[in-house]
């Protein structure tokens, strides 16, 4: 166990293996724990949380001299650390401005605010390319263009140039339910088939259409609110 766990001056390729291995599982089960937010939003802080627990995890890979001990203390450290961070940011406004920052107008009321793009190192190609990932080609339609703290932007446009919706022309619209999985990868999910009001006998009809006559040649079938069925064979 020295042999992986320990120091070691001269580690064997299968000292490499294993270690990397463990290092595996230690990363994993640091992202599986870890709050979400340091994941779905990476924000400054949360890019120097990632780079450092990504540091010290990969050490021992990188020396050999450099025992597993010596990093568990600073990754529970970091990880206890960005916990009460956390937790503390979602109560006081101050500390979460200083940590996460605050988002930034870049474009307000079809005017560019040139003083903010130059603080943020943004040239007007970076800010044209995401206007156009938008569909907007027009920097006139746009309303407000904010820079959030975790790197997106947020693009807002102008009343005039908004798409229609139902509630604008006082129309009713349809609740719009997932479909359900009824058949994955030739197994039939019967609560699913009671859920959407249906039995096999309908489900088998329905496949008959597509010239399928057995469920273990279907790949995926989802059935919606109307009954409607999606049918991908194997």
């Amino acid at each position: 166990m020295t042999q992986v766990f320990g120091v070691i001056k001269n580690i064997s390729l299968f000292g490499y293996v294993i270690r990397t291995l463990i290092v595996g599982i230690i990363v994993f089960f640091v992202g599986k724990y870890i709050p979400k937010r340091a994941v779905n939003q990476l924000t400054a802080y949360d890019f120097v949380l990632a780079w450092l627990l990504g540091a010290l995890t990969v050490a021992p890979l990188l020396d050999g001299e450099i025992s597993f001990k010596y990093i568990i203390v600073p990754l529970l450290t970091l990880f206890l650390w960005h916990c009460i961070f956390i937790l503390i940011s979602l109560k006081n406004k101050k500390l979460s401005l200083f940590l996460n920052g605050k988002p930034v107008i870049l474009i307000d009321d079809g005017k560019i605010i040139r003083n903010n793009l130059k603080k943020h190192f943004i040239n007007i190609d970076l800010l044209l390319t995401e206007l156009r990932i938008k569909n907007i080609f027009d920097i006139s339609e746009v309303k407000y263009a904010i820079l959030e703290p975790n790197g997106h932007f947020s693009i807002i446009k102008k009343e005039s140039h908004r798409p229609v919706t139902p509630i604008d022309v006082m129309l009713s619209s349809k609740p719009v339910d997932l479909p359900l999985v009824v058949i994955n990868d030739g197994k039939a999910f019967d609560e699913n088939l009671i859920k959407s009001g249906v039995d096999k006998e309908w489900l088998m009809n329905n496949l008959s259409m597509y010239n399928i006559d057995d469920i273990t040649n279907v790949y995926l079938a989802t059935i919606d609110a109307s009954k409607k069925l999606y049918v991908a064979k194997k």
